[in-house]
């Protein structure tokens, strides 16, 4: 009666596989990763019309396994299936590799249920091993039941996914009650799955067989970067399209760590994808929104960060000095801003137009500044922008009784408008001004409303005019 029972499911499954996939679908498929983590607890061997749900699950996968496609990656993990209420019972049987079937089908058949039901711990330890895998790796997660032990598998998978770990995550729950499958549910919702409801062996293989074959559809992003003629190795940031939070992020380098190119397998969809230079102020990023990935295909997007570069020279009567150089974009955003060293700053920038300022802070209080706008920067290509200040000097000499004197100088412009004050220090005070004319007033500073003034004093550039003041 129960061989009947058996040939009877198989029987079904063959009829749903026949119906819904078809077996060239299979056949066709193209590699993926796929991790099935089994549920082995004691439960396991209840029955569903007469048979045990180990066995059918045994009958189910072993069929599956022997129709998997070539150069698919597949790993197994079983939980419960040593030690009866040891909630640490999860093992990897089969690391995440090329398929051997043979293997494969041999470890599953020697799985005996006995234990509790770690689901927690089972996906925990499944995503720590996906650290480095290229690509997304779908995890078919097989349970006839909740979680038996401490955690939230929910929680988990959620925030596994918020971390940017790399995986879709899919249920079956296979003859599972209401409160069982909430949770199952719950935890197919949170890593981007598909949660399927198993009540016999048919419907175990049709849902087994969906996940299998999603595994395998994917196509290939592949990202290279070049900078100044040479593999560069920028940051790369891949989201679903319109997210804006990641789930992948990292150098785009070889598996061997050498710089400019990465290659990723994709579930079929639209991405975005942003390639970010951090070796150049603010950041440069190149972005391709929208990126089709169709299953089979492989789309190729190049990021060059060539620069151009500008040359600055900073000159204060034909002689180098220290100035600041402030660039900006053409919005009149600031982008970047560093100082010249003996009067020479080369800046490496991205393509563009910008508008530069250089700033003379030898000349308080104005700081005059020189401006160049819309600055064309060329990747390769070298642009030079020079500024030649004019300055003179005003030497005011102060004493007092004989000795040297300090008291406040004050200059005006001819409207009458005052310009700048300063002190002098040891009874001299030396001004750096722009050329033209000035008024200046020296104090007594141990005499109330005591001056003297001194009218249309002209200051040429690369000159020293001087004042000499005795009170």
């Amino acid at each position: 009666m129960r061989k009947k029972r058996v040939c009877s499911i198989l029987g079904m499954i063959g009829l749903f596989i026949f119906l819904v996939f078809p077996a060239a679908s299979m056949a066709e498929a193209k590699g993926g990763n796929l991790v099935f983590i089994l549920d082995a607890s004691g439960s396991m061997w209840g029955q569903v019309n007469g048979t045990a749900k180990i066995q059918i699950a045994k009958e189910v996968l072993t069929g599956l396994i022997k129709d998997l496609p070539e150069g698919l990656n597949v790993g197994l993990v079983a939980y419960g299936h040593r030690k009866k209420g040891d909630c640490n019972d999860v093992e990897e049987l089969l690391p995440l590799n090329v398929l051997d079937k043979e293997k494969m089908v041999e470890k599953i058949e020697r799985i005996s249920p006995k234990g509790k039901t770690p689901i927690t711990l089972s996906v925990q330890k499944t995503v720590e091993k996906l650290k480095g895998v290229e690509g997304e790796t779908t995890i078919m997660l097989i349970s006839d039941g909740k979680e038996t032990c401490e955690g939230d598998p929910c929680e988990l998978v959620r925030k596994l996914k918020e971390s940017g770990a790399r995986f879709v995550m899919h249920v079956i729950g296979f003859d599972v009650t209401e409160e069982e499958k909430k949770q199952l549910e719950c935890i197919a919702q949170a890593g981007g799955g598909t949660y399927y409801t198993a009540k016999n062996a048919g419907e175990f293989m049709v849902a087994a067989r969906k996940v299998v074959e999603e595994a395998g559809e994917f196509g290939i992003l592949k990202i290279t970067a070049m900078k100044n003629g040479k593999p560069f190795k920028p940051w790369l940031e891949i989201f679903h399209e319109g997210q804006k939070k990641s789930f992948w992020n990292g150098p785009v380098e070889t598996k061997k760590g050498e710089p400019g190119e990465r290659s990723f397998n994709l579930k079929p969809g639209a991405y975005d994808v942003r390639v970010i230079d951090n070796t150049v102020p603010q950041k440069t990023t190149i972005s391709f929104t929208g990126t089709q990935i169709m299953e089979g295909q492989t789309v190729e997007k190049a990021a060059d960060f060539t620069d151009g570069i500008l040359k600055v020279t900073s000159l204060m009567n034909g002689k180098p000095f220290n100035a600041e150089v402030v660039l900006l974009k053409p919005d009149g955003q600031k982008y970047y801003s560093h100082w010249t060293t003996n009067g020479l700053r080369k800046f490496n920038l991205p393509q563009g137009t910008y508008t530069i300022k250089i700033l003379n802070h030898n000349v308080p209080p104005i700081k005059p500044t020189e401006t160049f706008t819309e600055v064309q920067i060329k990747a390769g290509q070298t642009v030079e922008r020079t500024a030649d200040f004019s300055v003179g000097f005003l030497k005011v000499t102060a004493s007092k009784n004989g000795k040297p004197f300090n008291t406040p100088v004050e200059l005006y412009k001819p409207d009458g408008k005052k310009y700048y004050t300063h002190w002098t220090s040891n009874g001299v005070r030396v001004f750096n001004l722009l050329p033209g004319t000035y008024d200046v007033k020296v104090l007594d500073i141990k005499e109330k409303g005591k001056m003297k003034t001194f009218r249309g004093i002209q200051v040429e550039g690369g000159k020293t005019q001087s004042v000499e003041v005795s009170f």
